[in-house]
């Protein structure tokens, strides 16, 4: 059943600042599942804080503790770019001005919809929310090109969580760093000089990109690379970082490799000025090559949130996320 903004249904704390009116196309979704409780909104509902997706978001266990940026959004379709200069005004942001919908297809199941007619890239798009399982949310994303709008041959669709209350901005993943493999943390450094940007897959090769577009999110780390198509880190569970047995793992566990790249920025700031190491954006990417006009892409994705059990929990939920997909994918150590 649809159901519009219910400041009863979720914290009062941090629902009553949130202003949602039915009026001009706005829609804001409350959304329950036996793990999560919080809000999917669309464009214009969540404009003031960066767009559609969800704000807040609760693990249910810890019901006035936003997983998200009280001032940001979560699970959001960020940013289409071509690495070519002449679409260089539409390389940031677009997702989030262009006209989508929200509707809940069931109990647990919600959608966003971007229609192609609405889009500045003249791309057709959705991404399907699942909460019905506990600890995950399962995502899939479809879009369609219509118009050829890609003359460096590939097209890339990022998304981006910025997150509340983080034990630290690293993420880890399964990959090369150099002619190492191993275990990979990603996002190393203090204070102001610390690692930022995107991680390719192993396998691929780098992006193109034409002198004067926008490189910001196209430029791969040329050292760090992923093997295993997944990332975790880990949140503050009542967000007292003085308490240490309290993690929660956050993971993202994707069915495709080629395609996906990871990425990690920190812009928030602390009280000292620099960059808050509990505040990251935890975000990743699409890419297609030789994308085709009318032809349908997409991938699917796992998020899980759950209390952290020790490093086997890891490959556990990577071998289960496999199982689940009916998929081979890229083999743990434990599988060798």
């Amino acid at each position: 059943m649809n159901r519009r903004l219910s400041i009863c249904s979720l914290s009062v704390a941090l629902l009553g600042t949130l202003l949602v009116a039915p009026a001009n196309g706005q829609t804001a979704l409350a959304v329950e599942s036996p793990s999560f409780e919080g809000v999917l909104h669309d464009n214009l509902s969540n404009e003031d804080r960066q767009g559609s997706g969800f704000n807040p978001l609760f693990l249910k266990s810890y019901p006035t503790s936003n997983l998200l940026r009280d001032d940001a959004v979560g699970l959001n379709f960020e940013h289409i770019f071509n690495g070519a200069k002449e679409q260089d005004d539409i390389s940031m942001f677009t997702p989030r001005r262009d006209p989508c919908d929200v509707k809940q297809l069931d109990e647990s199941r919600f959608r966003i919809h971007w229609p192609a007619a609405g889009s500045q890239w003249g791309l057709g798009a959705q991404m399907i929310y699942d909460l019905s399982n506990e600890g995950q949310i399962d995502l899939t994303f479809e879009c369609t090109p219509t118009r050829d709008l890609f003359p460096q041959g590939f097209v890339v669709m990022m998304w981006a969580s910025y997150m509340n209350r983080t034990v630290d901005r690293r993420i880890h993943f399964w990959g090369k760093e150099g002619d190492r493999t191993g275990w990979v943390r990603f996002g190393v450094g203090k204070g102001k000089d610390f690692e930022v940007g995107t991680v390719a897959h192993a396998g691929v090769s780098d992006l193109p990109f034409e002198p004067g577009a926008h490189t910001l999110n196209v430029i791969e780390h040329p050292e760090k690379k992923f093997i295993a198509p997944f990332y975790y880190s880990f949140l503050d569970d009542d967000r007292d970082l003085k308490t240490t047995d309290d993690r929660l793992l956050f993971m993202v566990l994707f069915d495709q490799t080629d395609s996906i790249r990871f990425a990690m920025w920190n812009f928030f700031k602390d009280d000292a000025g620099d960059p808050d190491t509990h505040s990251p954006a935890w975000d990743w990417q699409y890419v297609i090559r030789d994308p085709q006009v009318g032809q349908r892409y997409g991938y699917r994705a796992r998020v899980v949130v759950k209390p952290f059990k020790g490093n086997t929990q890891i490959w556990r939920e990577y071998q289960k996320w496999s199982k689940d997909l009916e998929l081979e994918l890229p083999p743990s150590p434990m599988q060798k």
